[in-house]
């Protein structure tokens, strides 16, 4: 052979072991994952998604679980999308029973608490330790799934996980003041559970915003809201009086913003309702409140059993309504829930900001001015001639011009529903967790602050394999009868065909265009 064709074969070697090397770099530095699964069990969402491409510094996560444990193969497909979308995230596995130095180590370093189970399995009261920096967050079993009694369960460890990343890089928390004194939602959970906050409230203390009440009427309450981000009135079920209100305009024109959920007021009177007394702090945001509640019976958006009372409501482009806008930034957004709303209408008060409309009820909605005797409805009230006709606003948002150097002027948003922070909104599937997605949003503008985390429930996945005794006496019977029966006849066959050809001498076909081989 010449030189030539040598030298050819060597380069195209040396060229395919280099590409062969590119390759890897490429790939090592450019990870990218594809999620075939039918319900996009793995595929990450814009919350997260955003949390990751905003990282500043390295995130470690601690997954402490043995190979077969439960929650071992959903979390390495789980991290390994998180790994994929940022650089700046990396993962220690650490085995409880192999890797005893390491759990030590951790021990030490987080105060993890470890013990033996039963079955001399180690076992500690974390399976993931997000760390940064000096910060950390421990997240349980609980954290990740939430088990049903039928042996199903549903996944929760991408908000767990995200939520987690959000507190140990958080800054300074902002301060969320939820006003009191006004029949409002209650942070502290009392008596009656769905007259509070519930899970809402762990919702935004995992995502570092620290949470306090604020009395507005208290005597010595000169500056209740002073070292506030946003107050929120969630769902008041009395008026502010002037006092109150003078206060928290006084507050808003200084620089505060405000997230009020107002919805139609019950009293004793001839229209069976009652005014929120807030005009004079809205007044200067071009916000006003309408006496009157909104019906909307369209069977497109009305929500069954409501007595046109429920409805989904169609948002309108803001920053707050952006992944809630058909044809937006989600080419399927959840839908946004309203019950027993007002509408909401521009303030006509000189030098009043513009407010954006930001919820809107359909063409053939119509509004109520008076609900005395609605207790004794049965079903939808009729509509009449003199009722107000849609479409109605029922949520709006507004923002002064910046003071004081202040990144951005005082904001409010103003939704017509008492409802709109229930712990039932956060608790729906994706495509009814627009309400949920809606209050997240308003708040993270208000504060300006990355969107909060909340991430829709995942499909309910199996928990585990219910085997009736029947079951189990068949799996015995495979395990211990048919499958070493079935290796032991496979080997008979084996040893017979063996057996049957070893004495024979090896006979050579004769190959193509060869004469046979003379006897």
């Amino acid at each position: 052979m010449s030189r030539g064709p040598q030298a050819l074969q060597l380069t195209g070697i040396v060229a395919a072991v280099v590409l062969a090397a590119i390759v890897n770099v490429l790939g090592a530095r450019h990870f990218t994952r594809w999620d075939w699964t039918r319900d996009k069990r793995w595929s990450l969402s814009p919350a997260t998604l955003e949390t990751l491409h905003g990282l500043e510094q390295p995130i470690d996560l601690w997954a402490i679980a043995a190979p077969g444990d439960p929650l071992e193969q959903s979390l390495r497909q789980l991290l390994a999308s998180y790994v994929a979308r940022s650089s700046r995230v990396e993962v220690h596995w650490i085995d409880p029973d192999r890797d005893a130095v390491q759990l030590v180590d951790l021990e030490r370093r987080f105060g993890l608490e470890a013990g033996r189970t039963e079955n001399g399995r180690v076992a500690t009261d974390a399976i993931v330790i997000v760390a940064s920096g000096e910060k950390h967050w421990f997240l349980t079993p609980s954290d990740l799934f939430e088990a049903s009694d039928d042996a199903r369960a549903r996944p929760r460890e991408e908000r767990a996980l995200t939520q987690a990343i959000r507190s140990v890089v958080g800054g300074e928390k902002a301060k969320l003041c939820f006003t009191v004194g006004h029949g409002e939602l209650a942070l502290e959970p009392g008596r009656d559970e769905k007259e509070g906050l519930g899970t809402v409230r762990t919702l935004l203390e995992k995502n570092n915003y620290e949470l306090s009440s604020v009395d507005v009427g208290a005597p010595n309450a000169h500056e209740p809201f002073a070292g506030c981000a946003v107050a929120i009135i969630a769902g008041m079920r009395s008026p502010f009086a002037a006092a109150e209100t003078n206060r928290l305009r006084t507050w808003l024109l200084d620089g505060g913003s405000l997230l009020a959920a107002v919805g139609p007021i019950e009293a004793s009177t001839d229209s069976g309702m009652i005014s929120a007394g807030l005009d004079d702090a809205l007044a200067p945001f071009g916000v006003a409140l309408d006496d009157q509640v909104v019906h909307d019976l369209e069977p497109s958006v009305a929500i069954p059993d409501t007595h046109g009372e429920g409805y989904f409501a169609t948002p309108l482009p803001h920053p707050v309504t952006a992944s809630l806008v058909p044809n937006g930034s989600d080419s399927h957004p959840p839908r946004v829930a309203i019950f027993f709303a007002r509408s909401l209408h521009h303030a006509p008060v000189p030098d009043a900001a513009w407010a954006a409309e930001l919820l809107l009820t359909s063409s053939g909605a119509f509004a109520k001015k008076s609900i005395a005797g609605a207790s004794a409805w049965t079903e939808a009230p009729p509509r009449e001639a003199a009722d107000p006709h849609g479409a109605f606003v029922v949520a709006m948002a507004s923002e002064r011009k910046a003071i004081h150097g202040a990144a951005h002027g005082p904001r409010v948003v103003v939704v017509g529903s008492r409802f709109a922070l229930v712990e039932d909104n956060w608790q729906q599937p994706r495509p009814l967790h627009g309400t949920a997605f809606f209050i997240d949003s308003a708040l993270s503008w208000l504060a300006a602050r990355p969107s909060v985390v909340d991430v829709p429930d995942r499909a309910e996945v199996a928990a585990g394999i219910r085997v009736s005794e029947e079951g189990r006496t068949e799996v015995r019977r495979y395990v211990l009868l048919f499958m070493p029966l079935a290796a032991l006849l496979l080997g008979v066959a084996v040893w017979a065909w063996r057996g049957s050809s070893e004495n024979k001498p090896y006979e050579r076909s004769a190959r193509p265009g060869e004469k046979e081989p003379l006897p």
